[in-house]
């Protein structure tokens, strides 16, 4: 009997956890507004998968951000070296976060500009 107690609440957990990935991505289309209403020059784009949405559905693609401050601060002084990185995200969340950097006169690394794909 215990085991089988186990298997439900493990099974309630991982429901619960799917349902707040859910609820995380339907906020994202809001975030991008209000990213765009306090920072008017910056670069927001959200992408919804197209195949998705032929079929009636929305699904999140990839989200881009960069912050006009940073790109002004870049423009402004930074040394021209760029660089690009990435992780792969593991978990519930396939996908991949792929920043953007650049040198600073210090030996440390200014954030540019970050993306967020889906697998």
């Amino acid at each position: 009997m215990l085991v089988n107690q186990n298997v439900r609440a493990k099974r309630m957990i991982l429901e619960s956890l799917d349902s707040s990935f859910i609820d995380e991505y339907n906020k994202l289309e809001a975030y991008a507004n209000e990213l765009r209403l306090s920072n008017p020059e910056s670069d927001v784009v959200i992408n919804i998968s197209k195949d998705a949405l032929e079929e009636g559905n929305r699904r999140f693609s990839r989200v881009y951000v960069c912050f006009d401050a940073l790109k002004n601060d870049f423009k402004s002084g930074l040394r021209l070296f760029i660089g690009l990185d990435g992780t792969f995200l593991k978990g519930n969340i396939k996908g991949q976060v792929l920043v953007v950097v650049a040198l600073y006169t210090s030996r440390h690394f200014y954030l540019i500009a970050w993306v967020v794909l889906d697998k």
